[in-house]
């Protein structure tokens, strides 16, 4: 696997309605013969957000439609991966957050350097401090 994607990369490339669909769409399947995945969070955070009508507005998903969406993104010619991790956030890597909004991107950072990829993101602040350990979506 050499990315895992982050929560707003994921959501932008299936979600047509995202400000980043087109871009992040088309990096995810240029990106998707290398391998990636998504960690548990992302892909729960994706489902909730697909739920959310302050989200989706009139387009809303019920759990069944966001799951089976999650799965056939997941599947096809070039399956991404699910990710686990069973590492405890290191507390080093946390403590450079800088506000509430960095704690799960720097988890994310973690969670794909134990799984040997990239972070795939779109935020500026993560890639900013993870130059080495991320790469830009968009």
């Amino acid at each position: 696997m050499r990315h895992l994607l982050d929560n707003d990369v994921f959501l932008a490339a299936i979600y047509r309605g995202h400000a980043l669909h087109s871009r992040a769409r088309a990096w995810l399947d240029a990106a998707k013969p290398g391998g990636w995945g998504v960690a548990v969070e992302t892909y729960l955070a994706t489902v909730r957000l697909l739920m959310n009508p302050a989200v989706m507005h009139a387009g809303v998903l019920t759990a069944k439609q966001a799951l089976d969406g999650l799965e056939a993104e997941l599947g096809g010619r070039h399956p991404g991966r699910l990710v686990l991790s069973a590492q405890k956030p290191e507390r080093a890597l946390l403590e450079k957050a800088v506000g509430h909004r960095q704690i799960m991107d720097f988890w994310l950072v973690q969670v794909a350097c134990d799984s040997g990829a990239k972070l795939a993101t779109a935020d500026a602040g993560t890639l900013a401090n993870w130059p080495a350990l991320t790469v830009k979506v968009g």
